[in-house]
């Protein structure tokens, strides 16, 4: 007959399989969101970088295309930072997500210990009945 103790091992390597499922997701959710703030990190410099150009003697239509850049610039640059926010928050999303894994698989195994303890318990006991019942003279006047 299967101990329960056995049934409950499998679902706790089961939850622990969950768990780094879980956790290899946050890791590559943290790795999106450090690559998308890297992005806005050049973006920005970049930006920078083109907004303290001296333009010196241009035209008018020059500097309306300066002006035209810039602008979309900081569109893209608007656009990367809505990007990095919503790679933050399916961060957050995934740690909770994880979390809970590891607060199930955890909580799994201490039901396993303590289960393989009442069973060592009462594995001891049996023991020690049998181990009586070898050493006690049986009763002819019993049976």
């Amino acid at each position: 007959m299967k101990r329960r103790s056995d049934k409950l091992k499998k679902v706790v390597t089961l939850a622990a399989t969950e768990e780094r499922e879980f956790g290899a997701a946050t890791g590559r959710s943290q790795q999106l969101l450090s690559e998308q703030q890297d992005r806005l990190g050049e973006l920005n410099a970049f930006r920078q970088s083109y907004a303290e150009r001296d333009v010196g003697e241009v035209s008018a239509m020059q500097l309306k295309d300066y002006h035209s850049f810039l602008s979309r610039l900081d569109t893209a640059v608007k656009t990367q930072q809505q990007i990095v926010n919503d790679c933050e928050q399916n961060l957050e999303v995934q740690r909770q997500r994880w979390t809970v894994k590891r607060q199930k698989r955890e909580s799994l195994e201490r039901v396993l210990e303590k289960s393989r303890e009442r069973e060592a318990v009462f594995q001891e006991r049996l023991q020690q009945k049998l181990m009586d019942d070898l050493v006690r003279p049986r009763d002819p006047h019993k049976d």
